[in-house]
């Protein structure tokens, strides 16, 4: 439990960091529940959104000399990742949404994993989801061996293509030195700026999974970042688009299943563009996935809602902004 505010330690071998935003509900639950790891080796940097709710005060209460808080003006959550990142003094950092929380062996799951995967460059738990009225349940990856395994993902882009992505922004925790390399999270994304963190990272390194589930993941807390409309764009594919022109992809992954997973995003990017309204905007995405396998099907039928009244267009849509899945039969 929280127990003086007092300046952090320098030397400790995880850095935590946690945005925070209007999460005056939740953000106690979640610092709890770093306080409460069987690995205590941490320091935790909570950065304050520019949260008006109260927020702050929580953190502000929390006595352990591990936390400590730093301010900015609302910048969203990549910013705010990014503050967290630049104040870190561990050469681990792993990240908690203020409105999620771990399981106490979350951290211990994860230098394990770092100690025999050093390579890599992530580190992931398995992930529970709590819904709406309590019911929770644990994500499932085919393309990944079953539980107890614990070890590299096999194929990253093939797992996220046909299971959904195993890599969460409440889960994962990166080396610095990736950081580094790799760059900071993205400014202005309104969603899909994690996706975008770890498809770079895929690029270049193996990613390491434990299916010991290790954090829980809220959705039914309000106000979640992931709730919010698809972008009409995403720096991301013209990354991917890059990285499959010069064969930048590392070995153990396909270029093939890097091409569909670009595919994929072109598909996302094109519904969100007939929903807003935009059907030449979907066209200049449609037509650059012609190359696909897994989703034909679905990128016919939104050429052909393009050219629908935009009302037709949105109806049709409405649920499926989520996620564009490969299309079954």
């Amino acid at each position: 439990m929280c127990s003086m505010l007092r300046p952090n330690e320098v030397g400790r071998s995880v850095s935590v960091v946690i945005p925070l935003h209007n999460k005056a509900a939740y953000i106690k639950r979640a610092l709890d529940s770093v306080l409460a790891q069987t690995h205590q080796d941490f320091e935790v940097i909570v950065v304050d959104d520019g949260s008006t709710d109260g927020s702050e005060i929580t953190v502000e209460r929390c006595t352990d000399a591990r936390v400590r808080m730093v301010r900015q003006e609302n910048a969203g959550v990549s910013a705010a990742r990014n503050r967290g990142i630049a104040e870190a003094h561990a050469d681990l950092i792993a990240f908690l949404d203020a409105d999620d929380e771990w399981l106490p062996t979350h951290l211990d799951t994860v230098m394990r994993m770092r100690q025999r995967y050093p390579e890599c460059g992530a580190y992931a738990t398995a992930e529970r989801i709590v819904e709406t009225g309590s019911r929770s349940r644990t994500r499932t990856f085919p393309t990944i061996p079953a539980s107890p395994w614990e070890g590299i993902i096999p194929s990253f882009f093939r797992t996220v293509l046909i299971d959904g992505d195993p890599v969460n922004s409440s889960s994962v925790a990166i080396p610095k030195r990736v950081l580094d390399r790799i760059g900071a999270f993205p400014v202005g994304v309104r969603r899909g700026e994690d996706t975008y963190m770890w498809s770079r990272i895929a690029l270049r390194y193996p990613i390491a999974y434990s299916r010991q589930v290790g954090e829980v993941t809220h959705r039914e807390a309000e106000c979640r970042a992931c709730n919010g409309p698809l972008p009409l764009d995403n720096p991301i594919l013209e990354h991917l688009e890059k990285a499959l022109a010069e064969g930048r992809v590392r070995a153990g992954e396909s270029l093939a299943d890097v091409a569909e997973y670009t595919n994929r995003l072109r598909i996302n990017h094109a519904m969100s563009c007939i929903t807003a309204g935009l059907p030449e905007k979907a066209r200049v995405h449609l037509r650059a996935a012609t190359s696909t396998k897994l989703f034909s099907r679905s990128r016919r039928l939104l050429y052909a809602l393009t050219f629908a009244p935009p009302a037709m267009g949105r109806l049709a849509l409405r649920g499926r902004l989520r996620r564009a899945k490969p299309d079954s039969g």
